[in-house]
């Protein structure tokens, strides 16, 4: 018996001034990430899914809500262990973030996250998925590092900041996750089961 989590990214996201919005309010899908998130939503169409969860972030609940309309009767609950993470960069422009290697971490300290911190909250919404939903399959809607962290994980790798500059080198085919990509996350509910595998499509 397998628990399948496909855990997604939200849809491109409306964001004129290139900055790095983060928990910030009021940042909703783009036109295009509308049409992603149907893309996604046509995709996982083939599965039968039982829930569907997502960030509390607007954008994140905006494309479940166009996830859900693909399947009838199942209506996305929220779950903060989805939220994005939380640094101290938020609103500043993506080009300097973007010079820096994406690193949201190093030396932060509470109320801000490390890398091992998002991971543990997703490993928590794992745990509990795989015990609600036992032999089902389920759609989670996140962001960026909250694909990333848990793929590291899956293939052996305690998470580092750095290691999103290089993520072809940890077994992901692109350099980071698409807006609207889907992690497909397959446990062996048998005991002592573990991750069978995780793969990575972008539906469009």
């Amino acid at each position: 018996m397998e628990t399948t989590i496909y855990l997604m990214r939200h849809g491109q996201v409306h964001n004129p001034s290139n900055v790095l919005y983060g928990r910030m309010p009021g940042f909703l899908l783009s036109e295009a990430g509308v049409q992603q998130a149907h893309a996604a939503g046509k995709w996982l169409a083939r599965q039968t899914v039982s829930a569907i969860y997502s960030s509390p972030m607007e954008r994140a609940r905006q494309t479940a809500e166009i996830v859900s309309s693909y399947h009838s009767e199942v209506d996305p609950r929220v779950d903060r262990r989805l939220i994005e993470v939380s640094t101290p960069y938020e609103g500043r422009p993506t080009a300097e973030l973007a010079a820096m290697g994406w690193d949201l971490y190093t030396g932060n300290q509470p109320p801000h996250e490390i890398p091992q911190m998002v991971l543990d909250r997703i490993l928590d919404f794992f745990a509990y998925a795989r015990d609600a939903h036992r032999g089902e399959a389920i759609v989670a809607v996140g962001h960026g590092d909250v694909l990333v962290f848990p793929w590291l994980h899956a293939h052996g790798h305690v998470p580092e900041a750095l290691m999103k500059d290089d993520l072809m080198n940890y077994m992901l085919p692109v350099d980071y996750p698409a807006t609207a990509s889907i992690m497909t996350f397959a446990f062996d509910e048998s005991p002592g089961g573990a991750a069978l595998r995780a793969t990575y499509v972008c539906p469009y």
